[in-house]
């Protein structure tokens, strides 16, 4: 048996608590699609980086040979990948 004093009152707080809901879940939206777009950026920015490629061993017995004879100095710690960045025309292929 319903009320009729307090009819009017549950139904237009129900109302409300709907749209509150609503606007939650439509706030939880805007924010999975921002992290979408932030994810795509970060996507974007990392297949741009050149890609390190192993040495094969001629050509490492190359690079060696081309460091000995131009008297090149590989700071400590960097290795092989800082001279494929520091000379990406391979000059020790020529």
């Amino acid at each position: 048996m319903k009320n009729p004093l307090t009819y009017k009152m549950e139904s237009s707080l129900g109302a409300v608590f709907i749209s509150l809901l609503a606007l939650f879940f439509i706030g939880l939206l805007f924010i999975a699609i921002k992290n979408f777009n932030t994810d795509i950026d970060i996507m974007t920015v990392s297949s741009n980086t050149p890609n390190i490629r192993k040495i094969s061993d001629s050509e490492l017995a190359l690079v060696q040979e081309w460091i000995k004879i131009n008297h090149v100095e590989i700071p400590e710690g960097r290795g092989y990948n800082y001279l494929m960045r520091r000379y990406p025309g391979r000059p020790w292929l020529d």
